[in-house]
């Protein structure tokens, strides 16, 4: 019996690499369904409360290069007038809690903070913005706010950047796994994601895809 192909990528929300990554796995996921499982894993590049380990945060000029790769994405430019946000933890472990009820809900606010941050300018640091973010996807109101104002998944966040630490060097993020043996660096096309995922499709069942 076929086994479904891991699929593991680092990301953070402050990215827009990982916007766009997240937009072209979402049609491999699509076209491979139960063929693949996708996972997400935190990469905080403000992780804001470890002063021993220093990441810059990602650069909001960076959004112009990125919407020339992926102009389906409506990026806008940061407003100097407006605080970057100052740490990607909030966000991340939002989207933990989300997880928390189900997979389908983890999804929605997924896509909704990288909206919220690269199309809608909101500071996805703020408490008051991730619950209305929340809010609008549907979210067990109750059960997120008890799940975040707790402080629950903050560790499995910060386990999640230890373990990319190893994993994304020295490359950064979105870096993406597939099989555990075939590396996808950056927002890469769709057919490199296709590739490696056809490699270990074929690799279950002894084909040579090799040519």
């Amino acid at each position: 019996m076929e086994k479904p192909v891991t699929i593991l990528t680092y990301y953070d929300y402050l990215s827009p690499w990982c916007y766009i990554a997240a937009i072209r796995l979402l049609k491999i996921a699509e076209e491979y369904r139960d063929r693949i499982d996708i996972s997400w894993r935190s990469y905080p590049l403000v992780p804001g409360e470890i002063p021993e380990r220093r990441i810059s945060p990602h650069s909001v000029v960076s959004r112009d290069s990125a919407k020339q790769e992926e102009p389906g994405i409506n990026f806008k430019p940061w407003d100097s007038r407006q605080a970057y946000p100052s740490s990607s933890m909030p966000a991340l472990q939002a989207a933990k809690c989300a997880r928390q009820q189900g997979e389908t809900a983890f999804q929605r606010l997924h896509f909704a903070l990288f909206k919220a941050f690269f199309e809608d300018n909101q500071d996805i640091s703020q408490r008051e913005v991730l619950l209305g973010l929340a809010r609008e996807v549907g979210l067990d109101e109750k059960r997120f706010i008890d799940d975040f104002d707790l402080g629950r998944l903050k560790d499995e966040v910060l386990a999640e950047l230890e373990e990319g630490w190893e994993q994304c060097s020295p490359w950064g993020i979105p870096f993406t796994l597939i099989g555990d043996r075939y590396p996808v660096m950056g927002a890469s096309p769709v057919d490199m994601y296709r590739r490696g995922i056809d490699l270990c499709l074929a690799n279950q069942t002894g084909q040579d895809l090799t040519e």
